[in-house]
């Protein structure tokens, strides 16, 4: 009981200092949800959903904002100002969608799909025409087994995008200048 008054005391006092005082490691990450499941996780595999969410303007632009998928496997980070304002609007609807990704493009020579793909899309709320990017975006994605790119979509074949890997944590980041469609990809 003594430990635990000393470490509630300890949060208390540091509530304005920017650290983190108790860090336990890395926790199992629950089973990968995907689109269309590999043989061996048919029997399992729980589906992924899809994800709506909204970022705001104030009088200064769009608000920063993350929109993620409820199983932490797609994830996307508007800075504040990366939708560009228009007249008439308050926000943005932001849909991210999990699709099977060779239903998108076939798979480039060399590559093999790690995972869903995921359909970005941003839309001003009242009017529902496609959102401008004013600023790139980060997009992150989990990835099944051996991912080590991301591939991006627009409606043709697929572009590899610059990555940021994430090890032990089975992500991968990207730095977008458009939306579109996004997958894990490995060698």
């Amino acid at each position: 009981m003594a430990a635990v008054l000393v470490y509630l005391a300890a949060v208390a006092a540091s509530q304005s200092l920017p650290v983190r005082l108790l860090y336990d490691g890395l926790a199992p990450l629950p089973p990968y949800r995907w689109v269309h499941p590999p043989g061996d996780r048919a029997g399992d595999n729980r589906r992924p959903e899809p994800r709506i969410g909204t970022v705001p303007f104030d009088p200064q632009g769009s608000r920063a904002a993350e929109v993620d998928t409820d199983d932490d496997q797609a994830l996307v980070t508007f800075p504040a100002g990366a939708l560009a304002g228009r007249a008439g609007e308050t926000s943005v609807r932001i849909m991210i969608t999990p699709l099977d990704p060779a239903t998108v493009a076939p798979v480039p020579a060399g590559r093999r799909f790690e995972g869903n793909a995921y359909r970005i899309e941003a839309t001003y709320s009242a009017s529902a025409t496609p959102a401008v990017l004013a600023h790139p975006v980060t997009v992150v994605l989990r990835y099944a087994v051996h991912g080590t790119a991301v591939l991006q979509s627009d409606g043709g074949g697929w572009k590899l995008l610059p990555v940021t890997r994430f090890d032990g944590s089975q992500q991968l980041l990207v730095t977008a200048d458009s939306l579109g469609t996004f997958v894990p990809a490995g060698p």
